[in-house]
């Protein structure tokens, strides 16, 4: 049972979106690019609440996933 638990943990975590074909993900502090419209990444928010008890996803997730260009302003 561990370890599926561990194999799930591992595909999820590495399922993480850090980077799309427009540009690379950023977080809550980080500064966006203006000429790139962005939005909250989803799959990055439900991998840091399902995994809120082991503290580093979330804070990974938080301050440098949180929101991904989708495309470019026009």
């Amino acid at each position: 049972m561990k370890n599926a638990i561990a194999a799930l943990a591992l595909v999820a975590l590495a399922g993480c979106a850090s980077e799309t074909p427009v540009g690379k993900c950023v977080g809550i502090i980080e500064e966006r690019d203006p000429r790139l419209e962005y939005k909250l990444s989803v799959r990055n928010v439900v991998v840091g609440i399902v995994f809120f008890e082991l503290i580093i996803p979330p804070v990974v997730v938080l301050s440098d996933q949180l929101y991904c260009p989708v495309r470019a302003k026009q």
